[in-house]
C-alpha cells in the first residue's frame, strides 16, 4: 500500500522544487538535525540498513560504477589528445579541460544532492538523477565526438563532468540507503572492481581504436555508459525513502556553514580526500602526453600506461574492502595513502616504457586502497538522512580541488618544461592528505559475523 512519502509525482514536479531545496541548504540550523548530536565522532557508530546486501545485489549496484568510471577514465586519458587537434588551447586550460570533475559541478553539486534527498517519485529519489545524468552525458559526448568548433566544445567538455555527477552524486548516496555500515567495505571492493572493469573497458577501446577512430571510441563508451546504468536502475530495488523534510525556508549562509563545521569529523575527512584529489587531478589529464612526450610513445600506445594500474587497483581493492571492515577502514586508508605518495614520486623518475609500466602497477596496488574504502568511509560520517546532500558537498569540494590541482601541474610542466613535474606534486600533496586523514575520528563499526 503506497504511502505519502511515495506518492506520485512527475518529473517536472521533482525538478521544480530546486528553489526550495536551495533555499532549505541556507535554512536556520542546518535543518531539523541539530548539528551538534549529528557530528560524528569515534564513539558514534554509523546508522544505516541492518539488512546485508547478496553478492547480487551488489554487483547489480556496481554496474553503475562500471559506467560511469569508464567515463571518468576517457576523458582523463582522451581528452588531452582530443585537444591536440585544438592547438589553440594552452597547456595549463587542457589540464582544466580533461577531468572527470567539473568546477561547474563544484557550485552545483550539493543542490543536486539535497533535491536527490527531497525527491519522492515511484521509481524512488536516486533513480529520476540516473536518468537524466547520463541522457545529459551521452548526450554531450556524441556532440563532442564530431570535433565541433572551438567555442562549443569548450562549453560542452566544460559541463560535461557536471552532466555525469548529476547521476554519480546520487548513485553514491544510494549505498547510505542500500548498504548496512559492517557491509560497507566489501561493497566498496565490489564497486571498486567494477570502477576498474570500467576504465580497463574504455582503455582497452581507446588502445586500439583511438588512431584509427576517436569518434568511433566516443561512441561506444557512450554505448557502455548507458548500459551499465540501466543494469542498475532497473536491477536496485530502491528502499522507501523517510517521510519528505518540510522546513520553513529561510536563507542563512552564517548558520548554514556552522552547521557544516560541526561535523568535524565530516569536515576533516572532505579536507584530507580534497587534498588528494588536488594531487591525483594533477597526474591523471597529463598522463597520456607524458607517455608521449617524456618516454616517445605513439598517442594510441600512451593508452596502455593506464593498464597496470587499472589491473593493480583490483588487486589492492579485494583484500582493502575485506581487512576494512574487520580492523577499520581508516588504518587501511592510511597504508593505501602513504604508500601512493612513495610510489609516486618514483614515478617521476622513470626514463622507459617497461619502468612506468612497472611503477603504474604499484601505484594502483595503492590506488586500489583509495578507491574501495574512500566512500564508504565518507558515508559512515555523513547524516543518513541528507546522504546525497553531504555526498554532493564532499564531491562539490573535491570537483574544485581536481582541477585546481590540474592547473596548477599545468603551470609546473610550463614552467619546468617536463610532464614528470606533475608527478612529484602528487607526491607531495598525496602525502600531505595522508596526515590530515589521521587526524579524522573515524566512526566504530561493529564487525559483521
Amino acid at each position: 500500500m503506497a504511502t505519502d512519502c511515495r506518492r506520485r509525482r512527475s518529473l517536472a514536479q521533482v525538478f521544480d522544487r530546486g528553489r526550495r531545496v536551495l533555499a532549505h541548504l541556507f535554512s536556520d540550523g542546518f535543518g531539523t538535525l541539530p548539528p551538534r548530536r549529528c557530528a560524528r565522532t569515534s564513539s558514534v557508530e554509523p546508522t544505516g540498513p541492518t539488512r546485508l546486501l547478496s553478492f547480487r545485489e551488489s554487483v547489480i549496484y556496481g554496474f553503475g560504477n562500471l559506467g560511469a568510471n569508464a567515463i571518468y577514465n576517457f576523458l582523463n586519458g582522451a581528452a588531452g589528445l582530443y585537444l591536440n587537434r585544438y592547438p589553440e588551447v594552452p597547456i595549463w586550460a587542457v589540464g582544466l579541460l580533461s577531468q572527470e570533475r567539473s568546477l561547474a559541478g563544484a557550485f552545483a553539486q550539493p543542490i543536486v544532492g539535497a533535491l536527490s534527498d527531497r525527491t519522492r517519485t515511484r521509481i524512488g529519489r536516486r533513480k529520476p538523477f540516473f536518468i537524466a545524468g547520463v541522457a545529459l552525458t551521452a548526450a554531450s559526448l556524441l556532440y563532442l565526438s564530431g570535433f565541433p568548433p572551438i567555442a562549443p566544445m569548450l562549453i560542452v567538455l566544460s559541463v560535461n563532468a557536471f552532466f555525469l555527477n548529476v547521476a554519480v552524486d546520487p548513485y553514491t548516496a544510494l549505498m547510505a540507503d542500500l548498504v548496512p555500515p559492517g557491509q560497507r567495505g566489501r561493497v566498496g571492493t565490489v564497486l571498486a572492481v567494477f570502477n576498474m572493469l570500467g576504465q580497463i573497458a574504455a582503455a582497452l577501446l581507446a588502445l586500439f581504436l583511438w588512431d584509427r577512430s576517436p569518434q568511433l571510441v566516443f561512441v561506444l563508451v557512450t554505448v557502455i555508459l548507458v548500459v551499465a546504468f540501466a543494469v542498475t536502475t532497473i536491477g536496485v530495488r530502491e528502499p522507501e525513502a523517510p517521510p519528505a523534510l518540510r522546513e520553513r525556508v529561510k536563507i542563512d549562509v552564517a548558520s548554514y556553514v556552522r552547521g557544516l563545521l560541526a561535523q568535524r569529523e565530516l569536515t576533516k575527512y572532505v579536507l584530507a580526500a580534497a587534498v588528494f584529489w588536488l594531487g591525483t587531478g594533477g597526474v591523471l589529464p597529463y598522463l597520456t602526453r607524458f607517455a608521449v612526450n617524456e618516454l616517445g610513445t605513439t598517442e594510441g600506445d600512451s593508452f596502455q600506461l593506464f593498464l597496470p594500474a587499472l589491473l593493480g587497483t583490483i588487486v589492492g581493492a579485494i583484500p582493502a574492502g575485506y581487512v576494512a571492515d574487520r580492523i577499520g577502514k581508516k588504518p587501511v586508508l592510511s597504508v593505501g595513502l602513504i604508500a601512493f605518495a612513495i610510489f609516486a614520486l618514483i614515478g617521476s623518475q622513470v626514463s622507459s616504457v617497461p619502468q612506468a609500466l612497472g611503477v603504474m602497477a604499484l601505484i594502483g596496488l595503492a590506488n586500489g586502497v583509495w578507491t574501495a574504502l574512500n566512500v564508504p568511509l565518507l558515508v559512515d560520517l555523513v547524516i543518513p538522512e541528507r546522504a546525497a546532500e553531504m555526498t554532493g558537498l564532499g564531491s562539490g569540494v573535491w570537483s574544485l580541488a581536481q582541477p585546481i590541482g590540474a592547473v596548477i601541474a599545468g603551470i609546473l610542466i610550463g614552467n619546468f618544461d617536463s610532464y614528470r613535474a606533475s608527478f612529484i606534486g602528487a607526491s607531495v600533496l598525496v602525502f600531505i592528505a595522508f596526515l590530515l586523514l589521521l587526524t579524522v575520528r573515524a566512526p566504530k563499526v561493529a564487525r559483521p559475523a
